[in-house]
């Protein structure tokens, strides 16, 4: 069953608008068959085909009015409910990282909707099997779990995760150090979420 994550540091409209988006319980989908191999990172052809399923079965979800295709949509949903994600969570980042952009890359070396740093390219070969970061699948699976993981370790603290994902993890705990609990790019997040939880929501 997916968690009902609560944020720690909010508004209290946001935390009320994001409490009662993640209340639903969606069921336990089993784990994703290997995703073809390439080279980390090459560059994906903006015309993809469909990503890997979970399970071939319909996937019931919230459906949000982003600019992304009803297959990643239910990919997205799907690696949410895997991960223990909130889906509106996802969408604010893909929108605060890379506006929904498929091919974007920075100078950074991050890359695709998740803006995933080439950094992570090893460990998440060795344990997604995540070969190509511009692929939109495997950096939505990417990205979802590195998420899903941030939350577990910090307790289901948004802010916290959003500046582990932000900062990276020892990044994140020299400024929790130095007394910081959130930064532009949290606040940016939680704005988006709330632009989400705002707008009319069709259950598919």
């Amino acid at each position: 069953m997916r968690k009902a994550i609560i944020p720690l540091v909010a508004t209290a409209a946001a935390q009320l608008l994001v409490i009662g988006s993640i209340a639903a319980a969606f069921a336990f989908q089993p784990e994703a068959a290997q995703l073809p191999t390439a080279t980390i990172p090459v560059r994906a052809d903006i015309e993809q085909g469909e990503c890997i399923r979970q399970d071939p079965a319909p996937y019931e979800s919230i459906t949000y009015h982003v600019p992304l295709d009803a297959n990643l949509q239910q990919y997205t949903a799907e690696m949410c409910d895997l991960y223990e994600v909130p889906l509106e969570l996802a969408y604010a980042v893909m929108q605060v990282e890379s506006g929904y952009t498929v091919s974007a890359t920075s100078s950074t070396g991050d890359y695709g909707l998740m803006q995933i740093n080439s950094i992570n390219a090893g460990w998440l070969k060795d344990e997604l099997g995540v070969t190509d970061l511009l692929d939109a699948c495997q950096n939505i699976k990417a990205g979802c779990y590195m998420l899903g993981s941030y939350l577990a370790l910090y307790d289901g603290d948004i802010n916290r995760t959003m500046m582990a994902y932000n900062l990276g993890k020892s990044g994140a705990e020299k400024a929790w150090n130095a007394g910081t609990r959130s930064t532009a790019y949290t606040d940016k997040v939680w704005s988006a979420m709330v632009g989400l939880l705002e707008e009319e929501r069709d259950v598919s």
